[in-house]
């Protein structure tokens, strides 16, 4: 959500690219999500035992139902933001201790604060479902979805994506040096007019 847009603001990818990049690869997640919800966690009974099930209808009863509109979209922009510089900074990193230095406290930083991710949430609210927590029902989930997924689409297209394009990548003018022959333009406006010139 941060590469991709930074390359269309860079004039090296299409809004059609974009646009079906962000579809494959939200339906990968979507079905890998699911899988893991039904399958991995209710089905072993990993999440089914009474204590865990507490935990995950406290999770999924939290993000579903009691944040606002609102709060799901502003923690979501907050998620994003930290998870692509997590990213960001491992790029950077010259080795395995420096990726994982890069990574632990941002992602650390959103878990802790509940910040909404619209990958970790289909994980989360489809669980709950599958593992009969009540109260929350599909239409709850694909509205936490759609503002989990705008949210995270700014933090990461502007506040990580937007502004090292405009920091760093943005094409600028070059600024003429001493010496350098002005521009066709600039040199047809200073160049007199031969035609009409007076004659000595």
């Amino acid at each position: 959500m941060a590469l991709i847009p930074l390359a269309a603001l860079g004039d090296r990818a299409s809004l059609a690219g974009l646009s079906r990049n962000l579809g494959l690869v939200l339906i990968g997640n979507l079905l890998g999500a699911l899988f893991v919800a039904y399958v991995l966690a209710v089905k072993t009974g990993v999440v089914t035992k009474p204590v865990d099930l507490a935990r995950l209808g406290e999770i999924a009863t939290t993000k579903a139902l009691t944040e606002t509109d609102l709060q799901v979209f502003l923690r979501a922009i907050g998620c994003n933001w930290l998870v692509c510089l997590a990213v960001w900074m491992a790029l950077g990193a010259e080795d395995i201790a420096g990726n994982v230095l890069a990574i632990v406290f941002p992602i650390t930083a959103f878990v802790a604060m509940g910040f909404d991710h619209v990958v970790a949430n289909m994980f989360f609210l489809p669980a709950a479902i599958f593992a009969g927590v009540p109260g929350i029902g599909w239409g709850d989930v694909l509205g936490n979805w759609a503002l989990a997924f705008s949210g995270n689409l700014v933090g990461a297209g502007i506040f990580v994506g937007g502004f090292y394009w405009y920091l760093y990548a943005r094409s600028e003018p070059e600024p003429a040096r001493p010496g350098d022959a002005p521009p066709a333009s600039e040199a047809a406006v200073a160049a007199p007019d031969r035609e009409h010139a007076p004659v000595g």
